[in-house]
């Protein structure tokens, strides 16, 4: 049901709508901050140098890092998306 949701969106705007009904301005904040933190350590960014450069709290990053590591393959693809 999500994913025809998300799809059906016909532009940008549509887009951004809908994830400002769906995802509070703090759940939409996480979710940035979690591909910038998948961006820095894909760079060969440390702990250290993603908290400062997100910038996040070393425990935000050390979660991220987990994350990261657990799923890279998956993470690398979505990154090469956003990446464009």
């Amino acid at each position: 049901m999500l994913y025809a949701l998300f799809q059906s969106s016909l532009s940008e705007s549509d887009f951004n709508e809908l994830l400002h009904l769906t995802f509070t301005e703090n759940e939409r904040s996480m979710m940035l901050e979690r591909w910038r933190i998948f961006e820095a350590f894909d760079r060969g960014c440390s702990q250290r140098e993603v908290a400062r450069e997100v910038p996040c709290s070393i425990v935000t990053a050390t979660r991220g890092a987990k994350v990261y590591r657990e799923n890279k393959e998956g993470v690398k693809k979505h990154l090469e998306r956003w990446r464009g």
